[in-house]
């Protein structure tokens, strides 16, 4: 199998692991630590729960609305593809402009949550 024995539901992306209010993503561009390749950024903070809840933020410099939607687009399906486990951790990407190519968000993702610890690759 080419998903690794996963379900439909494990690539499922629900409302549930989104960071939807402003003051949570604040906290985590305050308390949380910071990963950077080039071309995206992650932030990260334990959340005190069960699941991992992300958000992608294009800068403001990225140019109108289609390539911002556009790139929120492809980075979320990178973290979607290759998200790990649940780790109880809340995750902001920073997404920056110049990268329009899914391989290279998806590079771009996988090397970040390495780093980060929350890649299935990571945890052995």
């Amino acid at each position: 199998m080419a998903d690794g024995g996963r379900t439909a539901r494990a690539f499922a992306f629900p409302k549930s692991e989104r960071i939807r209010k402003r003051a949570d993503i604040d906290v985590v561009f305050k308390k949380g630590t910071r990963f950077s390749v080039r071309g995206l950024r992650l932030h990260v903070v334990p959340n005190g729960t069960e699941e991992n809840r992300v958000v992608f933020v294009p800068v403001r410099q990225f140019g109108n609305s289609v390539r911002r939607n556009r790139a929120r687009r492809l980075v979320r399906e990178a973290y979607r593809l290759s998200r790990g486990d649940p780790a109880g951790r809340d995750l902001v990407f920073v997404i920056y402009p110049g990268f329009d190519a899914f391989a290279e968000r998806e590079e771009q993702v996988k090397r970040l949550l390495s780093m980060a610890g929350v890649s299935p690759e990571r945890r052995t």
